[in-house]
């Protein structure tokens, strides 16, 4: 291989490795390296945790493009969401005083909260788009998209920035690793199980219908016992009849067991896209008072939506418009998770 291909196979390597969590030293100027994998990684690897990482045909995973390298590292590659960075320029933002506004859109349950000021301000959004399987003794998919203020971890809803209106530049440049993920997919998995709402009934129907045609069938077993062992009332007769009712019994439990097994519903979230978008916003800026402790906290105002956005509970991760507080750290809570 020429060199060129070396290095951008192991500059692929290392950056693949990094982003499954793995701990990579792997100089540009050496031939050879070591990582160290989380076992979910070896696992898919299939190779020790400590790995050396080279190109020579006789190492644990050769990194060259005569080896099965390619085939080898692919189910990393199919997690790996595409990562498209983007920018809004100038938007309008509102001028008004915003204390009506806040106090129209939230509900504060346990706090006093007062409006102190509004601001401009740019905010980061992450809308990831995944693959959502429910795979079942039939399949159920759809591109789920989730999107995430990741200032506040709340989950928000979006135009479509084409139907926005607005002015939209590629290839802006965002620092830091995305850290929405676990709220995307808690958002995912939300949206998923009220869409999937359709398939789930078909599945649960079918199940009663099949569960019902076992039981008729063991039950008419049962029954056609119970008029043999009329004839035939012997004791030996009756201690059959019993022996042969319980493995009945048996294969019924069985049969419906391996039922429930086809017709659990297994769920899978791949990402496929991930749109970090840049977004002027208006921050407001509000005191919030929950008995003698006190926090400053922020909330937007969206330009595309033009209303006011949810806040995060800290606990569960819900989005919503109806909050308590904590009483150590003042930290939003959901009505479910208020003591």
């Amino acid at each position: 291989m020429s060199r060129n291909v070396v290095e951008r196979l192991r500059s692929f390597t290392a950056r693949l490795l990094e982003r499954r969590g793995a701990e990579v030293d792997w100089p540009a100027e050496a031939d050879a390296g070591l990582a160290l994998l989380p076992s979910s990684v070896a696992d898919a690897l299939r190779c020790l945790e400590i790995l050396p990482l080279s190109a020579d045909a006789d190492a644990p995973l050769p990194i060259n493009l005569i080896s099965d390298f390619l085939e080898r590292v692919e189910p990393l590659v199919q997690v790996e969401p595409a990562v498209v960075c983007l920018r809004i320029g100038e938007a309008y933002l509102k001028r008004s005083d915003m204390s009506e506004a806040v106090a129209r859109a939230f509900t504060w349950r346990n706090a006093r909260v007062r409006v102190q000021a509004a601001e401009p301000a740019r905010v980061e959004y992450h809308a990831w788009y995944f693959m959502t399987t429910l795979d079942s003794a039939d399949r159920w998919q759809q591109i789920t998209r989730a999107t995430i203020n990741a200032a506040t971890g709340a989950e928000v809803h979006l135009p479509e920035l084409a139907d926005a209106g607005v002015e939209v530049a590629t290839g802006a440049t965002l620092s830091g690793e995305p850290g929405t993920l676990l709220a995307a997919v808690r958002a995912a998995l939300r949206r998923a199980q009220v869409d999937s709402g359709a398939f789930v009934e078909r599945l649960e129907a079918r199940l009663a219908r099949d569960r019902q045609r076992l039981q008729d069938y063991y039950r008419a077993l049962l029954r056609g016992d119970e008029k043999r062992g009329v004839r035939r009332a012997s004791a030996d007769d009756a201690s059959e009849k019993e022996a042969r009712a319980r493995v009945v019994q048996l294969e019924l439990k069985r049969k419906l067991g391996e039922l429930d097994e086809r017709y659990a519903c297994r769920v899978e979230l791949s990402p496929l896209v991930l749109a970090r978008i840049d977004c002027p916003v208006l921050a407001v800026r509000c005191h919030v008072l929950r008995r003698s402790a006190a926090r400053l906290m922020s909330i937007y105002w969206n330009p595309l939506s033009r209303e006011l956005e949810p806040l995060c509970c800290s606990h569960c991760g819900v989005s919503t418009y109806a909050l308590g507080f904590s009483d150590d750290k003042v930290a939003p809570l959901c009505a479910a998770c208020r003591p």
